[in-house]
């Protein structure tokens, strides 16, 4: 029997360094940078040069939601897993080597108790001449907790002043001739939740960095009087969010964009604001009745997006006579939707939007259950922009039927219909899992049927 020929062997070249190592350090550190903290401080381990690779990283991101999913499973491990956080961040921050930072954050359940680390760690971010600055301090990652146990800004330690810890941590960080530290001079995001901040930190904050465009705060038990005014302001983006202390926000004569709030009823005052095109609120228990329209009198022609935080619309929402906003292209509606409450009612407020180019109905249902009644149908009014419909939450329902069919039926340069049946109320450890994704599915059928068939020629229907 003839043999089969054998192949010749070929030897395979061998490299000592693969083609990443051969890269020069700045590099390899830039594409360090784009992997997590973790995966990062791993190439540690892979050769002698690649040691220290890593503590010259542009961002530092603690973020640690595998370990708030663990404590969420088991709340005892809350204590333990909070030393073994802070022991994390102290060790890198200890072997950090880099002279700056473009990203600096925080994500743990972090309350008062933990100061003293959570002090440094500012500093040192400010020493670092940080952009980007976030301490997200949410209970459970998720949620608010009682101000009274939350962790305070240390604004004051920031500024100069004889034997400053600032100034003994790095030397070179203060001006010689000026009070703020030059750290807060390249600071352009702060973004802080369940961090208590006082009337006096931000106005700090606003005197002392000249180039923030983004603030944040969430949870604040400390602010009473918001007040933003000053041509002279680089900020664009203002979020206030659930500082239920807050009597009055006062926004004039600046540059801002984009400005957020969701909380109490409060005394909202905005003039000459000529670059605001984006407004989120939701103010009150039923989101409109403490008269928002009258309140962002002073921009709303110019407004472009308005998002609406409404708790029980069926309530209030038919007491409304909205005026018109005349250069809105987007209005999302963040409803808090009770049994089959019928969701015609925001028709009107469509209306009063001429030129809207999206609508956004985001609905999260308190108590998903279906009831049967006649189809309903509001007045019909051509609208001759809208060209996209989002539906999220989508359940099924009756009301959920009507709306999307007012829609179909008058949009008349419609192009895009997005339905999500996703749950909206989202939880570390969601309970009745198995049940919510039933349901999920069950909604996403009854999209289907009820949708398909009448989706007009050209209309893309998606379904998520």
């Amino acid at each position: 029997m003839r043999k089969r020929p054998r192949l010749k062997e070929h030897k395979v070249s061998c490299y000592n360094e693969d083609c990443i190592s051969s890269l020069p350090d700045d590099i390899i550190v830039s594409i360090l940078s784009r992997l997590s903290l973790k995966e990062a401080g791993l190439t540690s381990c892979l050769s002698r040069r690649w040691r220290y690779l890593w503590t010259n990283i542009t961002g530092l991101d603690f973020d640690a939601d595998d370990k708030l999913n663990k404590i969420a499973a088991e709340p005892k491990l809350k204590s333990s897993e909070r030393s073994k956080y802070i022991n994390w961040v102290n060790r890198v921050i200890r072997n950090y080597r880099g002279l700056t930072l473009e990203v600096f954050r925080i994500c743990f359940d972090l309350e008062k108790g933990s100061k003293s680390a959570i002090d440094n760690w500012v500093k040192f971010a400010i020493a670092k001449r940080v952009q980007r600055l976030e301490l997200d301090l949410l209970e459970n990652g998720e949620t608010l907790r009682q101000p009274l146990r939350n962790y305070t800004f240390p604004y004051k330690l920031l500024s100069q002043s004889k034997g400053s810890s600032l100034k003994h941590l790095c030397p070179n960080i203060l001006g010689k001739h000026s009070c703020t530290p030059i750290g807060l001079k390249t600071l352009k995001a702060l973004s802080l939740k369940c961090v208590n901040v006082s009337d006096e930190a931000l106005q700090y904050f606003l005197s002392n960095c000249p180039v923030l465009q983004c603030l944040s705060i969430h949870g604040s038990g400390d602010l009473t009087n918001v007040k933003v005014t000053g041509m002279s302001l680089t900020l664009k983006y203002l979020e206030i969010i659930f500082c239920l202390g807050v009597k009055t926000i006062e926004i004039h004569d600046t540059n801002l964009v984009s400005f957020s709030y969701l909380g109490a009823n409060i005394n909202l005052i905005i003039n000459n604001v000529p670059m605001l095109d984006e407004v989120s609120i939701g103010e009150g228990y039923s989101g409109l009745e403490n008269d928002v329209f009258s309140q962002l009198s002073g921009c709303l022609y110019q407004l472009q997006i308005l998002t609406l935080d409404i708790y029980r619309p069926e309530e209030n929402i038919k007491m409304l006579a909205f005026p018109e906003l005349p250069n809105l292209k987007q209005l999302i509606l963040k409803v808090g939707a009770w049994d089959d409450d019928c969701l015609l009612e925001f028709t009107s407020l469509v209306r009063a939007c001429p030129n809207l180019y999206r609508f956004v109905l985001q609905l999260i249902w308190m108590s998903p259950s279906k009831r049967r009644r006649k189809i309903r149908r509001a007045a019909k009014c051509p609208h001759q922009y809208l060209k996209l419909v989002e539906i999220v939450g989508y359940y099924g329902r009756t009301s959920d039927d009507e709306l999307a069919m007012y829609f179909i039926e008058n949009a008349v340069a419609l192009q895009k219909i997005v339905i999500d049946p996703r749950h909206q109320i989202l939880e570390r450890t969601p309970i009745r899992n198995d049940q919510i994704k039933q349901e999920e599915a069950t909604a996403r059928n009854t999209a289907k049927k009820q949708l398909e068939a009448r989706r007009p020629p050209g209309v893309e229907l998606v379904i998520l």
